[in-house]
């Protein structure tokens, strides 16, 4: 495997990079948002049915956070399985020499 620069990279391969990462978080932003919203109008609704609503907003944020990060895991990993352009992404282990 040889390293690339971006800066070495031409303007068009720059923007398929750019674009890959834009589009896909964009449909993980609003995923997250909807499963967010759906989580926490449930969460909501059985509080407030429970006779406890002071406690929605807590509890509403709580599950919007772990919804948040669990998108953020899928799109790392929809990131690192993907092409961007002509390219993919790959980790290597920072002891490596590249």
């Amino acid at each position: 495997m040889s390293p690339l620069d971006i800066k070495e990279l031409p303007f068009s391969s720059k923007a398929r990079i750019c674009w890959g990462f834009f589009w896909r978080g964009i449909v993980i932003t609003l995923g997250s948002a909807l499963c967010g919203g759906l989580l926490g109008g449930v969460a909501g609704f059985i509080l407030g049915f429970a006779g406890l609503p002071t406690a929605a907003p807590a509890v509403g944020g709580v599950l919007g956070a772990i919804c948040g990060a669990f998108f953020l895991y899928l799109f790392v990993r929809w990131l690192l399985s993907s092409r961007l352009g002509s390219f993919r992404l790959a980790l290597v282990h920072a002891d490596e020499k590249i």
